[in-house]
Parts: C-alpha cells; structure tokens; sequence
C-alpha cells in the first residue's frame, strides 16, 4: 500500500507543474478571422437580398438602419467587440481614431504585390486587439465607386441618408476598411 501511495505522490509531483506550465494557447489571429468572415458573408447576404428587392434605393437604407447593430450583435454573439471603421465613412460613428488611423495606414502601405493588405495583432495587459483589413470588392462599387458611374438614383439615396458622405470613389483592390476585433483576456 506505501508503494501505491508513494507513486500517487511521485506522480502528481511531476504532473501538476507539467500541466500548470501547458497554457493553453489561443490564436486571437485566426479567431478574429473566423468572426469577421462570418460577419462579411451575413452582411453580404443581407445587402444582396436588399439589391433583390430594390437596387440600391432599397440597400443603401438597409444598410443605414442595420449595418451598425449588426456589427455589435454579431461581437456580442462571439464575446467580443467587433467593429467596422474607415479612414472615409459613410456613417461618422465608423470613422478612425488617431491611433486606428496610424494602424490603418500602416497595413496599407503593407499590400503585397497580389493584392493582400496583412492583418495585425496588438496585445495589451487586458485585451488582444486583431485587425482585420477590409479590402474594397466587386459588389460593392454600386454604392462605394466611382460617383460619375453611379445611378442618379444611388446618388440621390446617398444625399438624402448619408449628406456627409465620403465612401465613395473606390477601385477594386483598395483598401476600404478595418474589422477590429478586441478580445479581452
């Protein structure tokens, strides 16, 4: 029976610093990337049943009254705070800080020769902030391009939702915005 004891001890010995030094390492990187995947593509499929329904008379107001708070629901939904900023908002509240616009400028000047804008990680005593670049596409040049290409509709719908707004003008390729996702420890 000491035997036995002897090695329980001996065993939990060697155990217990072994599995205290064995943290668990989170890839904030790769979650962050997960979300906003998840919250690109809902968007997307939201806004393409808008453009459906009405062109974008009918988006643009969707996207108004929605875009937001589905952001935030979708941070809430995954325990984190995710956002959408840009350096030329549409809505003032998704307008970069001075420390958001220092990081946004830095992952443009990073574009790589195939077009990718890099992600970046900021790790804090608190929180783990990803950002996540939002690269300007195909679908979005009806309401985000060029303003002499746009519909007289589009721009009417423009001026009367959105009198301030600077989201326009894009090429395929830029870099439109940030996800940023803050995850706290």
């Amino acid at each position: 029976m000491n035997q036995i004891k002897w090695k329980v001890l001996v065993f939990l010995l060697f155990s217990i610093p072994i599995y205290y030094c064995q943290k668990e390492t989170i890839n904030y990187e790769s979650l962050a990337i997960q979300i906003t995947n998840k919250a690109k593509s809902n968007l997307q499929k939201k806004l393409s049943a808008a453009m459906s329904e009405g062109g974008t008379t009918s988006a643009i107001p969707f996207c108004q009254q929605n875009a937001l708070g589905f952001t935030a629901k979708m941070g809430q939904a995954n325990n984190v705070t995710l956002k959408r900023v840009t350096d030329k908002p549409r809505n003032e509240n998704n307008l970069l800080s001075p420390e958001e616009m220092m990081v946004f400028q830095e992952i443009q000047k990073q574009k790589s020769s195939e077009g990718v804008f890099p992600n970046r990680v900021f790790s804090s005593d608190d929180n783990v902030t990803v950002y996540v670049p939002i690269p300007f596409m195909g679908h979005c040049v009806p309401c985000h391009g060029k303003k002499e290409e746009m519909t007289t509709e589009t721009k009417t719908t423009l001026n009367k939702l959105y009198p301030k707004d600077l989201a326009t003008n894009y090429q395929i390729g830029d870099l439109r915005g940030l996800f940023i996702v803050i995850f706290k420890k």
